[in-house]
């Protein structure tokens, strides 16, 4: 296996989510994230369960909402891009991500 064949990194399990100025709320959450060659860099993404059920229906959760997210290894920044057939949020990784890289 070469280093362009890893697989990805990540996390799942509960994690605090904050979105604009509510309060936090833990939901369960499927984060991985990759080195893009092409790019250069490291990207991650995932999906936030159970985000509108948590906050309620009045909550700003459309495409390019920024929201934090919090796991055991640290605290990031994403951007909602949109919602699955489930009705959970997918996110793409603005800061680095919320778990350990190896």
């Amino acid at each position: 296996m070469n280093e362009h064949d890893e697989e990805e990194e990540g996390y799942r399990g509960p994690a605090d989510v904050v979105v604009g100025d509510r309060p936090a709320v833990t939901v369960q959450v499927q984060l991985a994230g990759n080195f893009e060659p092409i790019s250069g860099r490291y990207v991650w993404h995932g999906r936030v369960r159970t985000l509108t059920d948590a906050l309620g229906p009045d909550a700003d959760l459309s495409a390019g909402t920024e929201l934090q997210i919090t796991s055991p290894a640290g605290t990031a920044t994403a951007r909602i891009t949109g919602v699955d057939l489930w009705g959970s949020h997918l996110v793409d990784g603005v800061t680095p991500p919320p778990f350990s890289r190896v």
